[in-house]
């Protein structure tokens, strides 16, 4: 029997809330969108954040946003907001990444009308970011959120370079501003240490994150877990073949030496590439030639995609 064509793509969609019903009636809001499934979602208090992961085809996915801006418009009032995580909006970062058949022109292209539709629909100041940005400097996502949801307030109608690609250019009252892009995979890989001394955390974040002449592709943050009553450095792997998940917990490691601090454990936000974990093992099992085709269930699905 021939098997149908897919154009597979994810949407790891960013929401400035944990809140166990807000994030429950979000995922009930896109569970019965057809031809989307929820992969997962990773709540964190401390953040206040959660990150809902769907896979779906491109138009299916911008439903999926509408519904879950509309929860949002309900239950989620950014000008209260409190939380260790970066934000500038309710729904703060929806990224699409390209998987089985799809390009990322195509992610570029649906970033651009689920952009076009979130304003239309919720009048909230939308920027581009990552592949799908319009402006060089927005391809990095920090340029955009930078001095996160009070700034923009204050900046967005009046400075220039701050208004956004797409919607009026001023903030929303409770949903603040949304940025939305394509990109490749991301890892969002935190490492817990056994200190409460934040100093320490944002002092190896430094070291660590390549604009800091560390690993090229890590983005980190030195978080206080005041719920766990320790700190974290919080990192963004934006490319796990340049930035491996075993290279930035060795070099978070060796730098908590120099402070007397070891590592309390490590978490992943989100789903993480079966490649990035395979290649993290073989670098502590110490087999070199490891690979994921070594995994019985990777070879498993390879065979049941040919019937």
């Amino acid at each position: 029997m021939e098997r149908q064509n897919r154009s597979i793509m994810q949407s790891a969609i960013n929401v400035s809330s944990a809140d166990a019903k807000t994030i429950s009636t979000m995922v009930a809001a896109v569970s019965n969108v057809a031809q989307v499934v929820v992969a997962d979602t990773s709540s964190d208090i401390d953040h206040n954040r959660t990150v809902i992961t769907l896979f779906g085809i491109g138009s299916s996915l911008k439903e999926a946003v509408l519904r879950i801006f509309a929860v949002a418009l309900d239950l989620v009032d950014l000008s209260r907001h409190h939380g260790e995580h970066p934000r500038m909006g309710a729904i703060d970062v929806i990224p699409f990444t390209p998987w089985e058949g799809t390009q990322m022109d195509e992610c570029r292209r649906i970033a651009w009308e689920t952009g076009e539709a979130v304003a239309n629909r919720y009048s909230i100041p939308v920027y581009y970011y990552g592949e799908a940005a319009l402006r060089e400097d927005r391809k990095d996502l920090s340029n955009v959120r930078r001095g996160e949801y009070e700034l923009l307030k204050d900046e967005i109608g009046t400075v220039s370079e701050r208004r956004p690609d797409y919607g009026p250019p001023c903030i929303h009252p409770t949903l603040g501003a949304t940025a939305i892009g394509a990109r490749g995979p991301l890892i969002a890989f935190n490492v817990n240490l056994h200190s409460e001394n934040i100093d320490i955390a944002k002092a190896i974040a430094s070291r660590v994150r390549g604009g800091g002449g560390g690993l090229s592709a890590v983005k980190a943050m030195g978080v206080h877990l005041q719920q766990h009553g320790m700190v974290q450095v919080s990192m963004n792997l934006l490319d796990f073949r340049k930035s491996a998940m075993h290279q930035a917990l060795e070099m978070v490691k060796s730098e908590a030496r120099r402070y007397g601090v070891s590592v309390a454990g490590c978490e992943i936000i989100g789903l993480v590439p079966l490649e990035a974990l395979v290649d993290s093992l073989s670098f502590y099992l110490g087999i070199p030639e490891l690979s994921r085709g070594k995994v019985v269930e990777y070879q498993l699905d390879r065979y049941k995609r040919q019937l």
